[in-house]
């Protein structure tokens, strides 16, 4: 069971329907990402566009902690770590190195509603995966002392995967049971495959299902995603560049409403253009 003040930031994270449109803009601790080169004027427009949430990276909450200080602003979810793929920004390179980058008594203080953590599987040395799950379980502890939810994004980044190993959406399901086995309260992950073959993801996840963008797509491809992770019961989307990388990125935000928690694909499609 919940504490009640856990229960209430968990709540924050999702409109009445049980829903949430989160909008992810941590990219930035990678570099300066097209689309991101302004944070705090697409921060401000984002803001106003009333997402369910915005992650952001310690850094950026610090920075631009005034934009959520309103009784309507949306809740602030912090990211919790950072990878080193290079020394050398955007340059290529293994994903293997994870460091924590914030404490969760310096989120709680910068008011944040949730603390979002990575989760890399397939790592060359067994001994970094343990050292990820050990420092999940962890997090989730701490997280716990502080009542803020851990939402825990499990990814295929390591270099031991395959792309035929990446396309089995039985692994996704196994991710996803594994995030909340070690502490998650939701789980952010990719969508793949065909609905009857996803719905084993959210039916063996015992906490909520939301759905990451991933690179960015056209509107039609996005529609489809969503309205068929939504038939698995999926809890809403997770979306970074597919929104701060679009012509308008406050008018993408309401697109992803309408789809997210009406079902409505031609007003999405609508909003898109």
């Amino acid at each position: 069971m919940r504490h009640w003040n856990k229960e209430l930031r968990m709540n924050r994270l999702f409109d009445k329907s049980g829903k949430t449109v989160m909008v992810a803009m941590d990219h930035g601790q990678g570099g300066v990402k097209p689309g991101l080169a302004h944070p705090e004027k697409l921060l401000a427009a984002l803001v106003e566009s009333k997402p369910e949430a915005l992650l952001l990276s310690g850094g950026m909450a610090r920075t631009y902690n005034y934009l959520f200080g309103r009784k309507d602003s949306p809740a602030l979810v912090i990211s919790s770590d950072f990878i080193v793929g290079s020394s050398i920004p955007q340059q290529p390179g293994e994903i293997e190195e994870l460091r924590q980058s914030i404490s969760v008594e310096e989120c709680v203080r910068l008011g944040a509603d949730a603390v979002k953590a990575l989760l890399i599987f397939g790592r060359r040395d067994s001994r970094l995966q343990a050292d990820n799950m050990a420092y999940i379980t962890s997090l989730a502890e701490e997280c716990g002392r502080w009542n803020l939810p851990l939402i825990v994004e499990p990814t295929t980044w390591g270099a031991r995967f395959t792309d035929d190993i990446r396309r089995q959406v039985s692994l996704y399901a196994d991710m996803a049971r594994i995030s909340a086995e070690l502490g998650a309260d939701l789980v952010k992950c990719d969508y793949m495959g065909e609905p009857e073959e996803y719905q084993a993801v959210v039916d063996n996840c015992p906490v909520p299902v939301a759905i990451l963008g991933g690179a960015k797509a056209a509107p039609e491809s996005i529609a489809d995603t969503i309205e068929k992770a939504a038939s698995c019961g999926v809890c809403g989307v997770v979306f970074g560049r597919n929104v701060w990388q679009s012509e308008n990125p406050a008018q993408m935000v309401q697109a992803l409403k309408a789809i997210t928690y009406r079902g409505d694909r031609e007003e999405f499609l609508r909003l898109c253009r």
